[in-house]
């Protein structure tokens, strides 16, 4: 942008000058260059460098800056001075929450709806297309989320045996809820989907 509006200010200056008789050749590239700079200028609207003004946008705050460890750290005061301000006058302690839980995989604040990721990928026989909730029904489903999430943090930590799975802190024996409807249209909201085997894969590159 800015070579263009240095080329529009010397292609006047460059078109006027003239040194002896012009020559058929010299005549063609001055016209070349004066409805050159005319486009430049009309079509453009520069008229000199002088009036351009550019505005820097840079997204990096302090938010940016740390990590989520960094600022959960400074937000309960676990360590230094502001763990020492209270001085045993806190009688509850702050918890980390687990922002990440309740989120599902294509929920945005916009309210689009992927298919295979926040909603069915087939639809009465048929495939369906990405779209978008009214603003109504997604502040609906942000205002249910907030209460679901307040809900989850006045439960006692203790998972009930739907949600606990068959031994200790694995994914065996763990519910998912009933399937998902199928390409025809039918529901199973009397089936359970439990997980019977979780396996890790490593990729080992040589």
């Amino acid at each position: 942008m800015a070579a263009a509006v240095r080329a529009a200010g010397c292609l006047p200056a460059l078109c006027s000058r003239s040194a002896g008789p012009p020559s058929s050749q010299g005549s063609r590239d001055s016209r070349r260059f004066a409805s050159l700079s005319h486009a430049l200028q009309a079509q453009c609207c520069i008229s000199s460098a002088r009036n351009l003004a550019a505005q820097q946008y840079r997204p990096y705050s302090f938010f940016t800056k740390l990590t989520a460890d960094e600022l959960w750290k400074g937000a309960l005061a676990e360590t230094g001075a502001g763990a020492r301000k209270g001085r045993g006058k806190r009688t509850k302690k702050k918890r980390r929450k687990d922002l990440n839980r309740g989120q599902v995989i294509g929920e945005g604040r916009h309210g689009y709806l992927w298919p295979g990721l926040n909603v069915p990928l087939m639809r009465n026989g048929a495939v369906q297309t990405i779209a978008q909730r009214s603003k109504e029904e997604q502040e609906q489903v942000e205002a249910d989320m907030v209460q679901q999430r307040e809900e989850w943090d006045r439960r006692k930590k203790m998972k009930v045996k739907r949600e606990r799975g068959w031994s200790g802190n694995t994914w065996g024996g763990v519910s998912l809820g009933p399937p998902d409807p199928g390409p025809n249209g039918e529901t199973y909201d009397d089936f359970d989907t439990r997980i019977l085997e979780a396996l890790e894969t490593k990729a080992y590159v040589k």
